[in-house]
């Protein structure tokens, strides 16, 4: 049996701008992100004949293939198909898999099962993929699943976790820890799911096709969101949180700014309620229009902030920044 696991993530700035070659356009800025113990996992065994199996626990579904050859080009399971064949594993196998993160959550479930998927495959097949080969390969295959390009910030907290700086170059993307205090992190940060699933991609194409196009509102507010992105990793390598809470309330304004329809009422309700009651920023995680809120508090004020989210219908989510990325387990 091999099992392995890999972190989701909270996005802080510079979502969208990993899309290459969207990034390229404003002198490529960095993407700022912090891994979470909402983990996907992969259980993976041999089987006897080519038959194989894949079950996904938190989405229900089970499907059952009589051999590599059979595996269908379209599936509600595709994502698990399609790196199977890739991978072209000579015997059939089980693969079970699960992801804490809620369907649509915004906090890279789907990134995270790709990585954790790869380097199972990679330890079943003996592949000998590099962690920066797995991360393309994740990339590649999902784009091909949700039909839209697919950005790199997800893949990297999924595969090194920690807070990081992903920093795309010319030759190469460039991943950097940054000092912070995780526990500390802890006591000041609040994820709420507000219960409305949503698809990143939908939202992350329309602004890729504006940029494109050179739409000037979309620029603009891309160009904050590259300022925003710096200015905040400055502090962020020092390990500090200074003007964090303004750079965070940036961001999310630039964003909404970015795609207007990408925060719900409910959303909206909630981030007002929070700072009423204390809270000092929020963002939307991922490209919104649903999914997680991430909430910048004060540690005095986390557990009366916690209470009026979940007074607002919203299912505040138990978490903790981890340092640690993917694990592989087994043979």
């Amino acid at each position: 049996m091999i099992r392995s696991s890999a972190p989701t993530r909270i996005d802080l700035a510079g979502g969208t701008l990993d899309l290459w070659p969207l990034h390229l356009f404003f002198d490529n800025p960095p993407t700022l992100n912090a891994a979470i113990d909402l983990y996907a996992t992969v259980e993976l065994s041999a089987r006897r004949d080519k038959t194989i199996v894949v079950e996904s626990r938190d989405l229900g579904r089970k499907a059952r293939f009589r051999s590599l050859a059979a595996l269908p080009e379209r599936h509600p399971l595709a994502l698990l198909i399609k790196l199977i064949r890739f991978y072209r594993p000579n015997t059939g196998l089980h693969l079970v898999t699960d992801c804490q993160a809620p369907a649509g959550s915004g906090i890279g479930g789907s990134s995270a099962l790709m990585i954790a998927l790869n380097g199972a495959l990679n330890r079943f097949t003996n592949r000998r993929y590099t962690r920066e080969q797995m991360i393309e390969i994740s990339r590649n295959i999902e784009t091909q699943v949700i039909d839209v390009p697919a950005g790199t910030q997800d893949y990297y907290s999924a595969m090194y976790g920690g807070v990081q700086s992903i920093q795309p170059g010319m030759v190469k993307t460039e991943p950097q820890h940054l000092p912070m205090d995780l526990k500390d992190l802890n006591r000041r940060f609040v994820l709420c799911y507000t219960g409305q699933p949503h698809h990143s991609g939908i939202n992350n194409w329309s602004v890729y096709k504006k940029t494109i196009d050179g739409n000037a509102k979309t620029l603009k507010s891309l160009s904050r969101i590259a300022e925003v992105a710096r200015r905040m990793e400055k502090q962020l390598a020092q390990g500090r949180l200074t003007r964090f809470e303004h750079w965070f309330n940036e961001e999310w304004k630039a964003r909404k700014a970015l795609a207007p329809g990408i925060s719900t009422a409910s959303m909206d309700r909630m981030i007002l309620a929070a700072k009423k009651k204390g809270a000092l920023a929020a963002k939307v995680c991922g490209a919104g229009g649903g999914g997680c809120v991430a909430f910048f508090v004060p540690p005095n004020k986390r557990e009366d902030i916690t209470q009026i989210l979940q007074d607002c219908g919203g299912n505040v989510l138990k978490f903790r920044f981890v340092s640690r990325g993917l694990r592989v387990n087994g043979p």
